[in-house]
């Protein structure tokens, strides 16, 4: 039941996932830590060092609100799952609600944001007679997103994967893609010049952001989440090596770019501490991509269906472990 309202051709199919996350962010929102703005961000001596009680948790459900939608238009919009499949932007929503229950107005709330509009400009030149706008619209935002939360550089290199997997290769298409990437770092560098930052605070966030190579930490409602999670994942990988992706050339090329993002998030597990319960936070939009795909397009709709049950009442549980409601 619940992923046949997901996928209805109607527009009250958006009725229904705001409907959804919103509840899955008031949820996790009550067990916030309610950390200063932009902690841990390049843009966080920018902004004064507080926390702002009800207005941070306003903020923050709307930040969710909003990443869905972008998120819903991007995948839909640029064909990169089939039809009505809005079982993607339900499962960004669960992902992201780890992130809110650490902070309110956690970086990586800004930061996907502009991540899902890179992505968006970036699919949307494929066959497209005038690239250069999105090109460099969809460099800009990624360079943007990775000041607001440095881990997210390491997707920067999904610029020139876009290139390569949507178009053959133009000298002025990569300068601009790298003009793209330039102009974020000097507008912000020259905004530490003008209120008189220090540089060197800049490379000690960054350095801060990581971390020698390790296992993972164990957390508290880490087993659940990260269990369902993989178990959703692997039916996933066995759809994909049975059943072509799609008929689409564009839906193909767009699955192998986020089967990219999916490859260089894996490093972030081992060098860069969330601090929530869900492990592949840092993964979140090409798991939803791939977990999404297949939830929607299983031939067993009674397996799938119970998979998505077990993975919402698991994270009802894991987050009240993360929360230290119950053990």
């Amino acid at each position: 039941m619940l992923l046949n309202i997901l996928k209805i051709n109607n527009y009250l199919v958006y009725v229904y996932l705001f409907l959804l996350a919103l509840a899955a962010g008031i949820f996790s929102i009550n067990y916030s830590a309610n950390a200063p703005v932009l902690d841990n961000s390049a843009l966080s001596f920018f902004l004064q060092q507080g926390n702002y009680g009800v207005v941070s948790k306003i903020s923050g459900i709307i930040l969710l609100l909003a990443n869905v939608l972008l998120f819903d238009l991007c995948i839909n919009s640029q064909e990169v799952v089939e039809k009505n499949n809005h079982i993607p932007s339900f499962l960004l929503s669960i992902f992201l609600c780890y992130a809110i229950g650490l902070n309110p107005l956690h970086p990586i709330l800004f930061a996907q944001l502009l991540l899902s509009a890179s992505l968006w400009f970036f699919i949307s030149i494929y066959k497209a007679d005038r690239v250069y706008s999105p090109i460099f619209n969809g460099a800009f935002c990624l360079a943007v997103a990775t000041i607001i939360y440095p881990p997210y550089s390491l997707f920067m290199v999904l610029c020139f994967v876009c290139l390569l997997t949507l178009r053959t290769f133009s000298l002025r298409e990569w300068l601009l893609a790298i003009l793209g990437i330039c102009l974020p770092y000097f507008f912000y560098f020259s905004l530490l010049f003008l209120f008189d930052k220090n540089p060197q605070q800049v490379f000690l966030i960054l350095r801060d952001s990581f971390h020698a190579p390790s296992i993972p930490a164990y957390l508290k409602g880490s087993f659940l989440i990260n269990f369902s999670v993989i178990t959703i994942a692997v039916f996933a990988l066995i759809f994909f090596l049975i059943k072509t992706v799609s008929n689409k050339i564009k839906t193909q090329k767009a699955f192998v770019i986020f089967l990219w993002m999916f490859i260089f998030s894996i490093p972030m597990w081992f060098i860069v501490s969330t601090g929530v319960a869900f492990g592949g936070l840092l993964s979140a939009m090409p798991l939803s991509v791939f977990c999404g795909i297949y939830l929607g397009s299983a031939k067993s709709r009674i397996l799938a269906e119970l998979l998505t049950w077990v993975l919402l009442i698991l994270f009802i549980v894991s987050m009240l472990q993360q929360a230290s409601i119950i053990n």
